[in-house]
């Protein structure tokens, strides 16, 4: 079952319409009606901001799949959801194109986070 059909079936078990879910979490109903009919998949954040307001963990939302390791970027097959820990993260990705992009992603915030350092290194020297 894909990310939006779960999305989808929490959101009514919860009974709230897509514009109410919308509004909770701030963003446009167009949003949420993209990612449940799997037009989008949300990012982490919201991802997070999802399964907080349909009140369940957000490994129900994800599907079992890809295992992401962020501490050292290894990958491994899934038998069984994992769990999110906040020492060692651990996601359960849809498909190994997700993962590779968060990944990427992770490396541009990383390059980015690095020039911010140096910037503000050279602004205290002044």
């Amino acid at each position: 079952m894909s990310i939006g059909t779960k999305v989808k079936r929490f959101r009514e078990t919860r009974g709230l319409s897509q514009d109410e879910l919308a509004l909770r979490l701030d963003v446009a109903q167009s949003t949420i009606s993209s990612i449940e009919s799997d037009k989008n998949i949300p990012n982490s954040l919201l991802l997070n901001k999802i399964a907080k307001e349909l009140d369940v963990d957000i490994n129900e939302l994800l599907n079992e799949g890809i295992q992401i390791n962020i501490s050292n970027n290894k990958f491994s097959d899934l038998s069984s959801a994992g769990t999110i820990n906040q020492y060692n993260p651990v996601f359960n990705m849809q498909s190994p194109e997700i993962a590779e992009s968060i990944l990427k992603n992770q490396e541009q915030l990383t390059k980015l986070i690095e020039s911010q350092n140096k910037l503000i290194e050279i602004l205290f020297k002044k």
